[in-house]
């Protein structure tokens, strides 16, 4: 009886043993279809309350181009263009997926199409996409993870000094 209770007691700590250590594992964790859902940039939040600001207030101290132009007319196109810009911003973030699989290959799913490339997670926990390694030619980006659970994926992208920060979630098969 007692050999039966240990036995047991082993296998349930190597099985919490091998639960905990996979859990902990980004790799394992990543390994998943991700799809995004939010999007923050700074720098694209900034430039919109700029342009904002712009459409309220463009000809209120010009008078020769409100001689010229219909104002009303002119911030109505230029609403209407932020307008478009932010749906096709709000479309491509709504048709973003990321699917990692456990060869190192990650498939980018976008309203472009779909690409590929070879993924590794580096020790300061960054996912490191490479073309090349995959297709021979290509870029390599770097995503920090900023929070991995099996619920969400948080990254930072700092693409020519612009940075992003994006939220993903697993895609519900």
């Amino acid at each position: 009886m007692r050999s039966v209770f240990i036995n047991i007691a082993i296998k349930v700590t190597f099985c919490s043993l091998i639960f905990v250590s996979c859990g902990s594992d980004p790799k394992s964790l990543l390994c998943n279809k991700w799809k995004s859902v939010a999007l923050r940039n700074p720098q694209m939040d900034n430039e919109i309350a700029a342009m904002k600001l712009y459409i309220d207030t463009v000809g209120n101290q010009d008078e020769a181009l409100r001689k010229q132009i219909n104002i009303d007319s002119f911030k109505t196109i230029l609403q209407g263009e932020l307008d478009q810009a932010m749906k096709e911003q709000q479309l491509s973030l709504e048709n973003t997926l990321m699917e990692f699989k456990s060869n190192g290959i990650v498939y980018t799913t976008s309203i472009q199409g779909e690409d590929s490339a070879m993924y590794s997670i580096d020790d300061e926990n960054n996912i490191l996409i490479e073309e090349a390694k995959l297709k021979g030619y290509g870029e390599t980006m770097k995503f920090q993870i900023l929070s991995l659970t099996k619920d969400s994926l948080q990254l930072k992208m700092i693409d020519y000094g612009d940075t992003s920060y994006v939220t993903m979630v697993p895609v519900k098969s």
